[in-house]
């Protein structure tokens, strides 16, 4: 089992009361990735669709989501909700198991992305992403700016910085702990540029929306 997915099996009971953002905040986030996807009834891939908190938004919206995660407990509530998706345990991170152009979309919300095994990841997931959302394709991200390890890390005592760009993130119920890697907007744009055109924007003064886009 991954680190993520002793991590999110660990808070998986706990996400939506100490993690989760309120409802009025994932209404305003939700907005705004809505209007930055393609046209209903677009494909989209939830990568860490965790307990599917945005797949009511996406849903109403008239999107086809089908989420992936690596955590079998978050997954298992995720498939208690009222109006169920096609869900699938993989990690995502490792090749996608999902055919070429599968999808017109990808989303990795709520900091989906700060937890790459390695430096190289976040490259070989925009390689697999342009696999299956083919020509045309949307990716939205939302991502931890630097300004998380400067501010959050200093005042938060789950936060443990442990280099320039990593921190250490522990549970305080649990004591399950997972390593943030923060990316700055030279990396992202190195990660991506090959295949993606990439720009990113501020949702709050320590975390952005990455979007990236693929050429038709």
């Amino acid at each position: 089992m991954s680190d993520a997915a002793r991590f999110f099996d660990a808070i998986a009971g706990r996400y939506e009361r100490a993690y989760a953002p309120s409802a009025e905040e994932s209404r305003r986030r939700m907005d705004r990735v809505l209007r930055a996807l393609p046209s209903a009834p677009a494909r989209v891939l939830d990568l860490g669709v965790g307990t599917g908190r945005e797949l009511t938004a996406l849903l109403d919206a008239g999107y086809a989501p089908t989420g992936v995660d690596v955590s079998p407990a978050m997954l298992e509530r995720c498939a208690r909700r009222a109006r169920p998706v096609p869900l699938v345990e993989a990690d995502f991170w490792g090749p996608l198991p999902f055919p070429d152009a599968s999808f017109e979309a990808a989303i990795a919300l709520h900091g989906t992305l700060a937890h790459p095994p390695d430096e190289a990841a976040v490259g070989r997931l925009g390689a697999e992403i342009a696999r299956v959302v083919g020509a045309g394709g949307t990716w939205l991200a939302e991502v931890p700016s630097p300004a998380w390890l400067d501010r959050v890390g200093a005042a938060d005592p789950r936060v443990r910085r442990t280099g320039a760009a990593t921190a250490l993130f522990e549970d305080p119920v649990t004591g399950a702990s997972i390593t943030a890697r923060v990316l700055d907007e030279a990396a992202w744009r190195g990660a991506l540029g090959a295949r993606w055109t990439v720009s990113l924007e501020a949702v709050t003064d320590v975390e952005w929306l990455v979007v990236a886009r693929l050429a038709r």
